[in-house]
């Protein structure tokens, strides 16, 4: 999962069928894929002499297409699983450190980023009225990460998407996958993840560009093997996501879900709320900053 902190200053009838529609599309193309994704997410490096100019490693994950589900795994210290269930509209998380787990449905999801976009418009609006010194620089980044708009440029030669705007800028080499449908399934468990993520730890970037960038990806059946992300709001910031793909899965992946779907069997896990998990998540990310 690619996601990343940003420094601003903070956070039916019909629609039922629709969602209900999409979901089995997105069970479709999973079940059809057995696929790994290993990826690396850096950033330059805070003391290049010492690290020899390498860029510092800000987090590794290991994704796991397998049998209409999809595991995402941060290793240890984090230790955490993430597991996708288009077929019932939910995540399923866990802590192995913590030993906690907890569920949220899409449609939790959907109702807290609504939550929180209307609060940040509200926010704006009120530094708008303000007109109070440097709030121009608070105001345009939120309103841009609600409502993204891009320059889009692809080259098809070197397969290379560009998405840029004055603050915020992709640049992504793509590859075309295997097999077709492994495009898609990718990138609709990664537009899942990028709103969960949001909601999961509200500092961080929202949404919205990511899903258009994947909107892109999709619409030419690609995936993104390298991503550079470069923001320019209070301050510049720099990342790059390297994602590793394998068409097959290892029998040491198979080992993990195994392991993990025991694990969720089990009673080791105290289940709790979607609020209360986060709580104690936060909690303990502070700690480690201490």
């Amino acid at each position: 999962m690619f996601q990343f902190r940003t420094f601003q200053s903070q956070t039916i009838q019909c629609l039922y069928l629709a969602g209900l529609l999409l979901s089995l599309v997105l069970v479709a193309d999973v079940e059809a894929q057995q696929f790994r994704v290993f990826t690396e997410v850096t950033q330059p490096s805070s003391d290049p002499e010492t690290n020899d100019g390498r860029p510092d490693v800000i987090a590794r994950s290991l994704t796991l297409f397998h049998a209409g589900k999809v595991f995402d795994w941060l290793p240890p210290p984090i230790g955490e699983v993430t597991v996708f269930e288009p077929a019932h509209r939910r995540f399923i998380i866990f802590n192995g450190r913590k030993l906690v787990k907890t569920t949220v449905t899409f449609d939790e999801i959907e109702r807290l980023l609504a939550t929180a976009r209307d609060e940040t418009h509200n926010y704006a609006r009120q530094l708008e009225v303000r007109d109070e010194p440097g709030s121009k620089s608070i105001i345009e980044p939120l309103q841009f990460q609600l409502d993204p708009k891009f320059r889009e440029q692809f080259d098809p030669t070197r397969q290379r998407l560009a998405l840029r705007s004055p603050r915020f800028a992709y640049s992504v080499d793509c590859a075309i996958p295997a097999v077709p449908e492994a495009s898609d399934a990718y990138l609709s468990y990664t537009d899942w993840a990028a709103r969960l993520n949001y909601v999961l730890h509200p500092r961080s970037l929202f949404p919205a560009p990511r899903l258009k960038l994947n909107e892109s990806l999709r619409g030419r059946g690609l995936v993104p093997v390298n991503v550079e992300l470069h923001v320019r709001f209070d301050k510049p910031l720099q990342w790059n996501a390297g994602h590793r793909f394998s068409w097959k899965l290892e029998d040491a992946d198979r080992q993990h879900i195994n392991h993990w779907e025991t694990v969720l069997r089990s009673d080791s896990l105290e289940w709790m709320t979607f609020r209360e998990y986060q709580r104690v998540i936060l909690r303990a990310s502070t700690q480690a900053k201490r």
